[in-house]
C-alpha cells in the first residue's frame, strides 16, 4: 500500500534510495517495482520493523536490484556521505520527531543535487478529527505530536532548499477506519465497527478491489488520510 507514486519521478533504473523509517518495507518494496537494478537502504529505529523487511525481501529477490542494507539508526543523524542518494523516501515519520527541521537538514545533506525527496505525513482534516474524538489517541507513546497543514509545511520544507513541484491524497478509506479506533479508542481492537471496518480495508488490499479502488480515488482529494508531497532538491 503505497503512499506515492513514483511513476512522476525521472529516474534511470539503477539509482540509490534511502527509506528512512522504512517500517516492513513497503515503499522499498514499492522502489524496487518501480525501479528495478536500484540499490536499496532502509533506516528505521525498530529492529523488529527491520527484520521483517529483510524477511520479507525474499519475495522480491527475482528482481535485478543491486543490493540492499537495512540499518538501524535515526533521522536526525544519517550514517550516510553527502550527496548520496538519487531518491529518498520519509513516508509518515515528521509527524512523530521533535525536531523534524534537522532531520529535514539532514536529508539535504545526503541527497544528491536535483534528486527526488517524497515526504508523506498525516492531512490536515482527518487528523484533526482523530484528535477530537480521543485524547488518548493524541497522548499514546510514539504517537503524532503535531497536525501539519499543507501549505504551511510545504514552504518549510522548501526554504531547506527543495523545491515542490506536486502533491496529492492517498488512503481516503482509512479515515474512517481511524476515526472509528479513535471514537471507541478503549476498546477499539475488540470493537465490531471497527473489525467489520478493518476487514474492508484488508479485502481492498490484499484483493485489489476495483469498486473500492474507485471509491478512494475520488474520495482522496476531501478524505485522503495521507499527505504526499514531491520534491527537487534545488542545486
Amino acid at each position: 500500500m503505497l503512499t506515492f507514486n513514483f511513476k512522476k519521478l525521472s529516474l534511470n533504473h539503477d539509482v540509490k534510495i534511502l527509506d528512512i523509517g522504512c517500517g516492513e518495507g513497503r515503499h522499498i518494496f514499492g522502489a524496487l517495482e518501480a525501479f528495478p537494478s536500484s540499490y536499496l537502504i532502509g533506516l528505521d529505529l525498530n529492529k523488529d520493523s527491520l527484520d521483517i523487511c529483510m524477511e520479507n525481501f525474499k519475495f522480491f529477490e527475482e528482481l535485478p536490484h543491486k543490493d540492499k542494507k537495512f540499518v538501524l539508526g535515526n533521522s536526525y543523524k544519517l550514517p550516510f556521505k553527502d550527496d548520496e542518494f538519487d531518491l529518498i523516501v520519509c513516508s509518515e515519520v515528521l509527524e512523530h520527531l521533535h525536531e523534524y527541521n534537522d532531520a529535514l537538514k539532514e536529508i539535504k545533506r545526503v541527497l544528491k543535487p536535483r534528486g527526488y525527496f517524497l515526504a508523506s505525513v498525516p492531512a490536515y482534516f482527518p487528523e484533526k478529527i482523530c484528535w477530537m474524538l480521543s485524547n488518548d489517541y493524541q497522548k499514546e507513546p510514539g504517537g503524532h505530536l503535531r497536525i501539519f497543514k499543507r501549505d504551511p509545511l510545504i514552504k518549510e520544507i522548501e526554504a531547506h532548499g527543495f523545491d515542490c513541484f506536486d502533491y496529492e491524497r492517498f488512503h481516503s478509506l482509512h479515515s474512517p477506519y481511524w476515526w472509528l479506533r479513535c471514537f471507541f479508542y478503549r476498546n477499539q481492537d475488540e470493537n465490531i465497527f471497527v473489525k467489520f471496518y478493518k476487514k474492508i480495508l484488508e479485502k481492498q488490499i490484499m484483493q485489489n478491489t476495483p469498486i473500492l479502488d474507485v471509491i478512494e480515488r475520488f474520495l482522496n482529494p476531501v478524505l485522503g488520510k495521507s499527505l504526499s508531497m514531491y520534491f527537487k532538491n534545488t542545486p
